[in-house]
């Protein structure tokens, strides 16, 4: 069952910015996944207040969506590493930054190849079939974005 109102304090109710691989939406079987949990989130919710419903839509959906779709890694501890270099101007303070630093741009750099990779299999997909219209169209968007 969802917290009720009285039991979800001023600092819970902020709303902190969560992520979540969207991009997992375009297979079919995630998608249904997602749409499954969250039917079955929406259906625990009290709704005795209009308060308690809304925070039970909120935490239904992150709920939702962390389970099928999950979160993105948060890269600002790289930030947090290279401050507290500057700080400090510790060789091991460096070195942590160092690997932390690998760690991300390792990181981006897998999302990019696959993000690349999704989309030259749609072009692909496109290009060989009888409707050139859309593929060109999608390389017109892929060239302005």
């Amino acid at each position: 069952m969802i917290q009720s109102t009285q039991e979800i304090t001023d600092e819970e109710r902020q709303c902190k910015p969560k992520r979540y691989k969207f991009d997992r939406l375009q297979d079919p079987s995630v998608a249904f996944l997602y749409k499954l949990r969250l039917s079955q989130k929406l259906t625990q919710i009290d709704d005795s207040t209009p308060t308690t419903l809304y925070d039970g839509f909120v935490e239904s959906i992150h709920q939702a969506s962390e389970e099928s779709l999950g979160g993105l890694d948060n890269y600002r501890g790289e930030k947090r590493a290279y401050n507290n270099w500057l700080t400090t101007k510790d060789l091991e303070d460096r070195k942590y930054y160092m690997r932390i630093r690998r760690e991300v741009k390792g990181k981006i750099i897998k999302r990019k190849n696959e993000f690349w990779d999704a989309k030259c299999e749609e072009v692909d997909q496109y290009l060989g079939s009888s409707r050139s219209r859309k593929s060109w169209r999608l390389l017109k968007n892929l060239r302005t974005n």
